[in-house]
């Protein structure tokens, strides 16, 4: 748990007394071209999520978007202990939005980040259930980086 800050323990239990403790994890996925989904993992229990449209609006949507998830669940952005992202594929510029936010928060705030396939989850929930799993694995020097799963497909128009 190198590098993990605001980690408090939340009970004591077990024979050998073992020390639960309790994270905050921000959930982002901008890999789908329509929709978004951010959220917030309390614990390993799903406190807040939405899924909105945004179809080439990330950019202007996905932080006021997160802005207003902490503020309705009571969150401040000081509380989270870490973000995991969903990392590709999945369109250039979406995934670009999403990863470049969830590094730049993780290193002003000082937390981990980690990425995660697509793959790896079909819906909202999969993903916060992996979200506790991934970050213990990630340090506060990891950057996530985008996987797009082809080339790049840029038109230009005549």
């Amino acid at each position: 748990m190198i590098g993990l800050k605001n980690i408090y323990p939340v009970e004591i239990l077990g024979k050998y007394n073992e020390i639960y403790y309790k994270f905050m994890i921000l959930i982002i996925n901008t890999s789908d071209i329509e929709e978004v989904t951010i959220g917030l993992i309390d614990q390993g229990k799903v406190l807040a999520l939405k899924n909105f449209r945004a179809k080439y609006r990330q950019a202007e949507k996905l932080l006021p978007s997160i802005d207003k998830l902490l503020k309705n669940a009571k969150v401040n952005l000081k509380d989270i202990n870490g973000i995991v992202v969903a990392d590709g594929p999945g369109p250039f510029s979406a995934l670009r939005i999403g990863i470049a936010l969830a590094n730049t928060l993780g290193f002003a705030l000082r937390i981990p980040v980690m990425g995660v396939k697509k793959e790896r989850f079909s819906n909202p929930a999969e993903l916060a259930a992996q979200a506790e799993k991934l970050i213990k694995q990630a340090s506060v020097e990891n950057i996530v980086l985008p996987f797009y799963g082809k080339e790049p497909n840029i038109t230009i128009k005549p």
